[in-house]
């Protein structure tokens, strides 16, 4: 039966999870946050979860049949829910696959997105471009502070994120990458920046993200030789590097592919709502 759980409960060092702790990095982040709502069985599953708005991730362990665990985890997604338009959850395609051929009511089936997962061991040599990689510095804050805030914008809208996106908020997130020495530009041979992307440090691994190419500047490889360097520093600090990707956008996953990520499979992204109401 599932429980209210603290973030050292036994399941996070458990087996079954350990073999998941990369597919499931961002929970490792969300247990180090200042707000955090977990529920678990302590056995075969975990909801995870920081302040209302962000997405819910739910982990259970590979192969589960039993229905009387798979319908007390349907059962739980209720406590989830809030009174926003939609709330958003992360699990196993095999979960999700569970919830769709039990026509579970809170469903939206529209709202749907495949989360790619990809790690890296060692970098491959990619096409060289023109330019190269910059640590971000405060002298260029407004300029970084515009791509920062056209990726959030895509995110949300990818993702249909609940919360929303100002420019304050993204230039305020940038103040910040930049403070701790975690964004990285590119810039090609003119000195104008292409290319921005971040990565955060959480126990022993490396998570990139933030990664966006100015649209007129798509497709000549940078963001691949940005990546490439970024991943080649983070292995020089002996930090295990690994990123999520949207599925549906080969382009971005080719970069990923040729600097020497491996694809370790999906995660699901969907959506519930209290009162059941499809996404457009």
């Amino acid at each position: 039966m599932y429980k209210n759980i603290e973030r050292d409960n036994k399941i996070f060092t458990s087996k079954e999870f350990l073999k998941d702790k990369y597919k499931f990095n961002i929970v490792t982040k969300i247990l180090t946050g200042d707000e955090v709502l977990l529920y678990s069985d302590e056995e075969n599953y975990f909801f995870a979860r920081n302040r209302q708005g962000k997405p819910t991730w739910i982990w259970t362990k590979d192969g589960l049949k039993d229905e009387k665990i798979l319908e007390e985890i349907k059962e739980t997604i209720s406590l989830y829910l809030t009174d926003l338009e939609y709330d958003q959850f992360t699990c196993k395609k095999e979960f999700y696959d569970y919830l769709i051929k039990t026509n579970y009511e809170k469903l939206n089936t529209d709202d749907y997105f495949e989360l790619g997962f990809l790690i890296c061991n060692e970098v491959k040599d990619v096409k060289n471009v023109d330019g190269n990689m910059q640590l971000a510095t405060k002298d260029e804050i407004d300029i970084i502070s515009e791509f920062v805030y056209k990726f959030l914008c895509f995110m949300k809208i990818t993702l249909k994120e609940n919360d929303e996106v100002t420019f304050e908020k993204a230039r305020k997130e940038t103040e910040e990458l930049i403070e701790k020495e975690l964004l990285y530009t590119w810039k090609n041979k003119d000195g104008k920046i292409v290319c921005i992307a971040k990565y955060d440090v959480v126990n022993g691994t490396a998570r990139i993200g933030h990664v966006y190419t100015l649209e007129e500047e798509r497709g000549k490889g940078y963001a691949a030789n940005l990546i490439h360097d970024l991943t080649i520093l983070i292995l020089s600090k002996n930090i295990q590097p690994l990123l999520y990707t949207d599925y549906s956008y080969p382009a971005s996953n080719k970069a990923y592919i040729n600097a020497g990520y491996e694809d370790e499979g999906i995660l699901i992204n969907f959506s519930c709502s209290r009162d059941k109401n499809n996404i457009k």
